[in-house]
């Protein structure tokens, strides 16, 4: 009976774990669904990528800004004369705005990446608007300008974020499919090599400014050394994510033409 009963409590926990895994599956499946639904509403505000003629680049940074891991960001790209774009979140700009500031006096671009660092996915219109909107402000009151680009957290997406999104007439940065997960420390190797394995022209690279890790130097800030570099030998010019726009824009405007 013993046998029995432990070979019928298996067979349950296999059943229960097959129904929840296949659940859990058409949940994502319906969630992934929702999202590509959503882009294709609204692609006339998100960016993914620029052209792929060109050998531009934009280096993009979330989470910060951050007193430890920002400013050795900045020093390595202004070491090499490269501009990029910095995804920043409200109460990190009002805990550091000397570093936001320094960021725009030296060229980069600003963009939104909420207040809070929240799911929009989860949250309603008022709150995602909130979040938007006292990023813009806070943002506005060091550098004197509203940033034109938002990137939501997780890459997350809702149909009332866009709206806030399109209203304020600025455009939604996703990214290419270069994420090299930076943020989880997978080594400074794995971070170089899936950047330049999966590197192509126009590409958004997705890299971190903040890491919860507080070593004295980041994976990612050992990495940009490396990468930065090479990407240059290799002919690719590092742009802003709006002037990555700027260019999509004058495609359009030529292929209207012809």
């Amino acid at each position: 009976m013993k046998k029995i009963s432990i070979l019928l409590s298996i067979g349950l926990f296999l059943i229960i774990g097959i129904y929840t895994y296949r659940q859990s599956m058409n949940e994502d499946l319906e969630v992934l669904s929702i999202s590509n639904d959503i882009i294709n509403d609204y692609k006339d505000i998100i960016i993914k990528s620029g052209n792929n003629d060109e050998k531009v680049i934009a280096l993009t940074f979330d989470d910060g800004p951050d007193r430890d891991f920002t400013p050795q960001v900045l020093d390595i790209l202004k070491k090499n004369d490269v501009k990029a774009t910095f995804f920043v979140v409200g109460e990190n700009v009002e805990w550091n705005p000397e570093i936001l500031k320094r960021q725009y006096n030296e060229g980069h671009e600003i963009g939104n990446h909420t207040f809070t660092h929240i799911n929009v996915s989860k949250k309603g219109y008022d709150d995602i608007y909130k979040e938007i909107n006292n990023t813009q402000q806070a943002i506005k009151k060091v550098i004197g300008e509203e940033p034109k680009l938002f990137r939501p957290p997780y890459r997350a997406i809702s149909k009332s974020m866009c709206n806030i999104v399109k209203e304020k007439d600025m455009n939604i940065i996703l990214w290419s499919n270069l994420d090299p997960r930076d943020w989880s420390n997978p080594g400074v190797d794995y971070i170089v090599d899936t950047i330049m394995s999966k590197v192509q022209n126009g590409t958004i690279i997705l890299l971190h400014d903040y890491n919860n890790l507080r070593n004295k130097k980041s994976q990612t800030i050992q990495a940009l050394d490396i990468i930065i570099p090479k990407l240059k030998e290799m002919g690719y010019r590092f742009v802003t994510v709006s002037e990555l726009i700027n260019n999509l824009e004058k495609d359009k405007t030529m292929q209207k033409q012809e």
